[in-house]
């Protein structure tokens, strides 16, 4: 991951109020250095003030502007070109106001290359001493302090100008992670509503498919039941009507409880209870034989497990129903050393191959979540034997 600047990001972006205060600090000090020191270093008061109050407010009307500016070019040259003449004008006027020279050091490190900024600043270091020698020659008074002073600044001006560039560097790479950070939460949000929302209708595709759709189906056979029975029966195409009504109440309930968000209907009674209902809305549809064996002595299991096992056992009978052609079947719900074991057996056709229907992925599904086992077999003698295993 590339932590330098991309293209088009300003150089000098982290240029803020306490470069300006810094610069704007110096100048006033040194107008007042100029005003106490005028006794020993006598000179232009009011010209050097002017000139170090006119830095001050070039720093304070373009500093900002022209370093974070994308495109500066000679806007950058014009800028550091003000500021450094200006404090010539200055030290021209009082020879105090050299000490305003460290206050050009951030307007150039952060407004051009470093490179180009140490030439600058080694040029502005050396321009005072230029200056006393134009103007005394080599017997200038305070030459030596001059050379010293100049020596010092040569020196200094890159080690602080280098402090500069990395701390400006530094706080660029900053401002880049943090808007990476910004990114990367951004996009996990996006993914996580997305796996949200895949697995939110993954969960109604199976509670539909789990309740209604069987609803509707056991609907739609009991119909289907009844057409021959009107002439040939009619108790029973009457109890298969009673059926067809108690089977859409049901799916309504189902239906309600979805919308609302609601525990699922049939677990408003125990779970041996609607494993128990179940069982004999399927014998009444079917007319098959059920063997129910449920133990009285079921550990404590959480909901979610409660509603794996009944629709493993929905699962079951809307198979049973459509494909078993059973007349015989064994629902056993019995304790394990680690939870509960759901057993459901028909004598009907059995299966072949490996079936994976939308139903039994979506059990596999909702067994896994709870961290059970499940297991589709031939059953002895014929049919087929589903077992759920869920823990307590």
């Amino acid at each position: 991951m590339n932590r330098d600047a991309p293209d088009g990001w300003p150089r000098g972006g982290e240029w803020n109020w306490l470069w300006e205060a810094y610069a704007v600090g110096l100048a006033v000090a040194t107008i007042v250095a100029v005003v106490l020191l005028d006794h020993r270093f006598p000179g232009n008061v009011v010209g050097a003030a002017i000139a170090l109050s006119a830095m001050a407010a070039v720093v304070l009307a373009f500093g900002r502007r022209v370093t974070r500016s994308p495109d500066r070019g000679w806007r950058a040259v014009a800028f550091v070109t003000m500021v450094v003449g200006l404090w010539i004008l200055a030290m021209l006027a009082s020879p105090v106001s050299v000490a305003a020279v460290i206050a050009t050091y951030p307007v150039v490190f952060s407004t051009l290359p470093l490179r180009t900024a140490l030439v600058v600043t080694t040029i502005v270091n050396l321009i005072p001493l230029g200056i006393l020698l134009l103007t005394h020659g080599i017997e200038a008074p305070n030459l030596t302090m001059a050379v010293a002073i100049t020596l010092i600044g040569v020196v200094a001006a890159p080690v602080v100008g280098t402090v500069i560039t990395r701390s400006m560097k530094q706080r660029r790479q900053l401002a880049l992670l943090v808007a990476e950070l910004a990114a990367t939460r951004a996009e996990s949000a996006r993914l996580s509503r997305e796996a949200g929302t895949a697995a939110e209708r993954e969960r109604l595709a199976r509670e539909i498919h789990d309740t209604l759709a069987q609803g509707f189906t056991s609907i739609v056979m009991l119909a289907q039941a009844i057409e021959p029975e009107l002439e040939s029966d009619t108790a029973a195409a009457k109890r298969h009507v009673e059926l067809i009504g108690a089977t859409a109440r049901e799916n309504l309930a189902e239906a309600r409880a979805m919308v609302a968000e609601l525990t699922p209907s049939p677990l408003e009674e125990p779970l041996p209870a609607a494993i128990a209902r179940q069982c004999d809305r399927l014998a009444a549809e079917t007319d098959a034989a059920m063997t129910v064996r449920i133990d009285g002595d079921l550990p404590a299991q959480s909901m979610s497990s409660d509603v794996v096992l009944l629709r493993a056992a929905q699962e079951a009978f809307a198979n049973i129903r459509k494909h078993a052609r059973a007349d015989a079947v064994t629902v056993e719900l019995t304790p394990t050393g680690t939870g509960v074991r759901l057993a459901v057996t028909d004598n009907g056709i059995g299966f072949n191959g490996h079936p994976e229907g939308f139903g039994l992925r979506g059990m596999r599904a909702r067994v896994a979540q709870v961290g059970g086992t499940m297991t589709l077999a031939t059953a002895e003698g014929g049919g087929t034997r589903l077992t759920v295993e869920v823990p307590s």
